[in-house]
C-alpha cells in the first residue's frame, strides 16, 4: 500500500490569524452571553446601593436620638457626683485624711517589725563574744 501525501495550502501566518479569529468570535460570543446578565447584576447593584443609603440614614438619625438622650441625662454627670461627695463623707479631704493614716500606720509596723529583728542580733552578737 502505498502512503499518500496530504499537501496543505495554507501559510503558517493563515494558521495563526485564523486562531487568533476564532479567539476573538469566542470572546466576542461569549461577551453577547453575558451582556443581559451583567445589566441585570448593575441593576441589583444599584438596589443595594438605594437600600443601604436608607439604612444609613435611618441609623444615623437613631444615633443621634440616642446620643441627645444621653447628653441629656449624664450632661451634667460630673457636676452631680460632685454635689454629691461632699455628702458621702468629706469627699477629698477625707480621702486625704485617710491616705495620711494609712500612711502612718505602715510606717507603724514597719518600726515594729524590725526592732526585734535588732534585738536578735544583738543577742546572737553577744553569744558570739
Amino acid at each position: 500500500m502505498a502512503k499518500k501525501t496530504v499537501k496543505i495550502d495554507t501559510t503558517p501566518a493563515e494558521v495563526l490569524r485564523k486562531g487568533w479569529l476564532a479567539y476573538l468570535g469566542l470572546y466576542g460570543a461569549a461577551y453577547e452571553r453575558v451582556k443581559p446578565l451583567t445589566a441585570k447584576a448593575g441593576d441589583a447593584f444599584e438596589g443595594l446601593v438605594a437600600k443601604g443609603e436608607t439604612v444609613e440614614t435611618g441609623a444615623q438619625e437613631l444615633a443621634g436620638g440616642v446620643r441627645a438622650r444621653a447628653q441629656g441625662f449624664y450632661g451634667d454627670g460630673v457636676a452631680r457626683v460632685r454635689s454629691v461627695m461632699p455628702k458621702l463623707g468629706g469627699g477629698r479631704a477625707r480621702v486625704d485624711e485617710l491616705e495620711a493614716e494609712v500612711a502612718a500606720l505602715n510606717k507603724k509596723i514597719a518600726s515594729l517589725t524590725k526592732k526585734p529583728a535588732a534585738k536578735r542580733k544583738a543577742k546572737a552578737r553577744a553569744k558570739a563574744a
